[in-house]
């Protein structure tokens, strides 16, 4: 099985010289981890295991546990109404409950679709609350349905600094990635050093662009992580121990919480969560931001994982992990045999297949 996923993956990402990716996969006994490309074009530095991705969207599922550790706190509930935190929102969208926004069923628009020509600058979670208070509709009853929305994780982010009175990269940093061990991972700061970062690249024709920042790469609660691989593993391995003895489907996830998304798949704390085709739960999300393409796929009874992170921003991931996938026997109902990565692409642009 390894000389497949090998040749899968070298075939895709052969180029020692150019942007690439990281492969880790512990399934049904087998491991494996495998990286190719560079860091940065103008450095010789090589991706390993170590080397910091920018996650995207995958971030989403440390702003959701976040939210539920202080839930598990007594500082607020499933319930609370986000004008607690922000009482300049209006009409409807001051109704909203938190976990509207930690399950995509608030009906509230993505900020980018409102930013405007006058935005210049990187965003902020913060802007991202300034952009919406003038708003006062939603599509939709808040609950009654799912549309996915990256200004919904900015709220919650923007929460856990009104709760925890830290900044929300140092409350990732005591609340998850020093307790795990997660030495390296942190959030976007463009004053602050990442150790080991990958850039990110945009393909054109035969060579890559410099794709590493855009107007909305800058906010944190939906797509700020810097990780690696190797920390990604970690978080991981602490998430499941979380699941040991308990039961999965009523504990982390919460069917009260649980949002459908289409047949058995829903949407609950940053995941996707489903059944394969032996219906065992899988969780999985993937990421998209300038530069940056990744997917995670996770076993939350048994701890077993495939991911691919990747610093460019082509689709040649979905074709990858889909290969990786079959090669594996893994396959996600409700997907309808399409490739996860593309599935997951559409539901972000609120075209669910």
């Amino acid at each position: 099985m390894a000389d497949q996923i090998t040749q899968i993956f070298t075939s895709a990402y052969p180029s020692g010289t150019n942007p690439g990716a990281v492969v880790s996969i512990n399934f049904k006994g087998f491991q494996f981890i495998k990286s190719s490309g560079v860091t940065h074009l103008e450095t010789p530095n090589r991706i390993d295991a170590k080397t910091n991705f920018r996650m995207a969207s995958v971030s989403k599922q440390f702003t959701a546990k976040a939210i539920h550790e202080l839930i598990k706190a007594d500082k607020l509930t499933l319930d609370t109404r986000i004008s607690t935190f922000f009482p300049n929102l209006k009409g409807k969208v001051g109704e909203i409950k938190v976990q509207h926004l930690l399950n995509h069923s608030s009906g509230i628009a993505d900020y980018e679709s409102l930013m405007g020509d006058q935005i210049k600058q990187p965003l902020s979670d913060a802007d991202v609350l300034r952009i919406i208070e003038p708003s006062e509709t939603l599509f939709f009853e808040p609950g009654s349905r799912f549309r996915y929305s990256n200004t919904a994780y900015c709220l919650l982010a923007l929460i856990v600094e009104q709760l925890t009175g830290e900044s929300y990269a140092n409350t990732m940093k005591t609340m998850f990635f020093d307790p795990f061990n997660m030495k390296n991972s942190l959030l976007y700061d463009v004053n602050r050093k990442i150790p080991n970062r990958a850039y990110g690249y945009h393909p054109q024709k035969d060579r890559f662009i410099f794709a590493d920042q855009s107007l909305t790469s800058s906010t944190l609660g939906d797509g700020g992580v810097y990780t690696s691989a190797s920390d990604y593993q970690k978080w991981l391995k602490n998430l499941k121990k979380e699941m040991k003895g308990l039961n999965v489907e009523e504990d982390y996830l919460n069917r009260l919480n649980s949002m459908p998304v289409k047949g058995p798949i829903t949407y609950s704390y940053g995941w996707f969560r489903g059944l394969d085709s032996t219906n065992e739960p899988i969780w999985f999300h993937s990421g998209e931001s300038t530069g940056f393409h990744n997917i995670v796929l996770f076993y939350p009874k048994t701890g077993e994982h495939v991911l691919l992170f990747s610093n460019r921003d082509d689709l040649l991931i979905a074709e990858v992990f889909d290969k990786i996938m079959k090669t594996l026997g893994i396959a996600v109902q409700g997907i309808d045999n399409q490739q996860l990565f593309t599935w997951l692409s559409n539901v972000y642009a609120n075209q669910i297949p």
